[in-house]
């Protein structure tokens, strides 16, 4: 994912709180993760409320346990979405486990009380709220939640070593050289807690 793409934020090493993101290899990766991260928002919400909370909690973890220091969860801020609106959507979701409030396609749009806001992801609810329209639609009960959160996670987290390989690329060029393992420590401590994130909702959705 990019700036161009995905609202990528540029930080020093040292306030990097997410895996560097890198953009995925070809435009059919782009089309498969896009198509992936619909999929994934459609299921969530057709879902029971039980399995879309507990999905919701695998990955960002509840409101009271959930902070960016820790290893068990991604944070809310990490860009695990490469199209911004499904972003959105899934931090309305989000919000509304964390009030107890129900997910529905009605409900979530309904209570998006900023009309630009609604307008921005009307197109994605429009895909949402009639999931049959292209492809088998979701399964009963949610049972494919856990795989399709596991398959988006799996990919954010392959775009991060995309990035971190680039990002080291360009201290090769541009950094003093009595810098270089400064930067190759900094940025292999940054894929290490991605790695123990990764691991660690992996684990969270195999359980559900």
């Amino acid at each position: 994912m990019s700036a161009d793409t995905d609202g990528d934020r540029h930080h020093d090493h040292d306030h990097d709180h997410d895996i560097v993101p890198g953009l995925p290899l070809s435009s059919d990766d782009v089309d498969d993760t896009v198509r992936l991260e619909l999929e994934f928002l459609t299921s969530l919400i057709w879902a029971p409320d039980a399995m879309t909370t507990a999905a919701v909690h695998a990955v960002v973890g509840t409101a009271n346990d959930r902070s960016d220091a820790s290893d068990r969860h991604l944070p809310l801020g990490t860009l695990l979405f490469l199209r911004p609106a499904h972003g959105a959507l899934f931090a309305t979701i989000v919000a509304r486990v964390d009030a107890e409030l129900p997910v529905t396609p009605t409900l979530v749009i309904e209570g998006l009380g900023d009309p630009q806001a609604r307008a921005a992801l009307r197109e994605v609810m429009l895909d949402v709220a009639a999931p049959g329209s292209r492809g088998p639609g979701p399964l009963p009960g949610g049972a494919d939640v856990p795989h399709l959160a596991t398959a988006l996670l799996d990919r954010w987290y392959r775009r991060g070593y995309l990035g971190l390989i680039a990002r080291m690329s360009l201290h090769g060029e541009d950094a003093a050289t009595d810098a270089l393992a400064g930067h190759w420590a900094a940025l292999t401590e940054h894929q290490q807690r991605a790695e123990r994130r990764w691991s660690s909702v992996r684990t969270l959705l195999a359980r559900l």
